[in-house]
């Protein structure tokens, strides 16, 4: 299954809605979890098939995140045929993709995250900055709107990407990046990385599971399209 698109999720704190970026138009409403008390799933656990990476701005201003994933991508011949070396191994190489999140300065759209799907291609990276490296600028604050060309570039020195390779992470599971204000920082911010495991996501919930949903959705677009 792959729907050849990044899904980006919106409102946490209120609820959790999907959109399909560069799909076309926003998640159907029944696929969004509404539920008294604010329930709805931290994770997308090991029933769905994505890495959800969320990021959280807690500046005070308006911040834009660099968020990059590297998974291995096959070599293929112009036939689209797996290339493979003396060996009789698969050729891979590495391939990033870089998702810029807008999260604004007050909840709860300061609080905004990107799906990013596993079930082909395993994500072997997750961090902040377009090339991952510490020097990189991990995030824009204060900047006009999407792009950071006005903004303050806070580099990711402190912030080492997490390894899948290293067991930080695995396919089920919600990466956290949180910018905060902290004196002594660059900028007086300070940006740090949290893991919610996707093996600890509650089986059974008051309504849908979205991420299953979502899952399905996507599955039966395939099915539709054979």
């Amino acid at each position: 299954m792959s729907s050849g698109c990044k899904r980006r999720v919106f409102g946490w704190t209120a609820a959790l809605a999907l959109a399909l970026v560069g799909c076309g138009g926003f998640f159907n409403p029944a696929f969004v979890n509404t539920f008294v008390g604010g329930e709805f799933p931290l994770t997308p656990g090991p029933g769905a098939d994505f890495v959800l990476v969320r990021v959280l701005n807690e500046t005070g201003q308006l911040a834009e995140f660099i968020v990059t994933i590297e998974r291995l991508e096959i070599v293929r011949d112009d036939d689209g045929s797996a290339q493979f070396d003396d060996q009789g191994n698969v050729v891979t190489r590495p391939q990033r993709e870089t998702t810029r999140l807008l999260a604004q300065a007050t909840a709860p759209a300061n609080d905004i995250g990107v799906l990013f799907p596993c079930d082909e291609t395993p994500v072997n990276l997750v961090g902040l900055g377009e090339n991952l490296l510490p020097s990189d600028t991990a995030v824009f604050l204060g900047g006009g709107g999407a792009g950071g060309a006005t903004g303050f570039g806070i580099p990711g020195t402190t912030l080492n990407p997490l390894s899948r390779t290293a067991g930080n992470f695995a396919c089920g599971d919600t990466v956290i990046f949180r910018a905060i204000r902290s004196v002594g920082q660059t900028g007086g911010v300070k940006l740090e990385s949290f893991v919610l495991r996707g093996f600890n996501q509650p089986s059974i919930f008051n309504g849908p599971n979205t991420f299953v949903s979502y899952q399905q959705f996507l599955e039966s677009q395939v099915r539709e399209d054979e």
